[in-house]
């Protein structure tokens, strides 16, 4: 069970560096010219992930959590489809406020991570994650009062920085929560 627990998080935490990664990374390098096609790529890619959502509740046993996950899709339609409908600064400002509600729910996860898988392995230094899942609920934090909102470019590279220290946060917490397999003999193997 503990196993099946830690792998789910393994492909979790690698599929979330890696995403984040690049959206972070595609939001800093991206020009201010190309700020209103960023954000239409945007709203595409929430419609298109709000369908496969909503697609997979059809496949599901529709349990608790696949209606939960459905109401979430719809929720995540809706935000998509506004964000293809209404003008550049006022969806800046929605971008800060989902990345900053995203990363406080990544640094509240990373945060039990640290706790539940990391201090009970006895891992060394655990606390680093603990430390570093309180800055990056700060950061979301930061996003949703952010004092950037006059300047696209500027929260542009706020939003990307801050999406690229959650990339590698995920990285760490894969680091952290990876089960140490132990020898014959009674000693880690790190």
């Amino acid at each position: 069970m503990l196993f099946d627990s830690l792998d789910k998080i393994k492909r979790n935490a690698i599929f979330s560096a890696i995403l984040l990664a690049s959206l972070g990374a595609v939001i800093l390098i991206c020009p201010a010219a190309y700020i209103p096609t960023m954000i239409m790529g945007f709203g595409y890619s929430l419609v298109i992930l709000a369908l496969v959502l909503m697609l997979d509740f059809f496949t599901s046993k529709k349990s608790l959590m696949d209606y939960l996950k459905f109401v979430g899709a719809l929720i995540v339609c809706v935000v998509g489809i506004c964000v293809l409908l209404f003008q550049e600064r006022n969806i800046l400002r929605v971008m800060a406020w989902l990345f900053g509600a995203m990363l406080v729910l990544d640094g509240f996860r990373t945060m039990l991570h640290s706790f539940r898988f990391a201090r009970k392995a006895h891992r060394k230094a655990w606390w680093v994650l603990t430390i570093l899942s309180v800055f990056l609920m700060i950061a979301g934090v930061m996003l949703f009062v952010n004092p950037w909102f006059g300047e696209p470019e500027a929260l542009k590279k706020v939003i990307g920085a801050v999406i690229l220290f959650a990339a590698i946060v995920s990285v760490l917490r894969l680091i952290w929560t990876w089960p140490i397999r132990k020898q014959k003999g009674g000693k880690e193997n790190g």
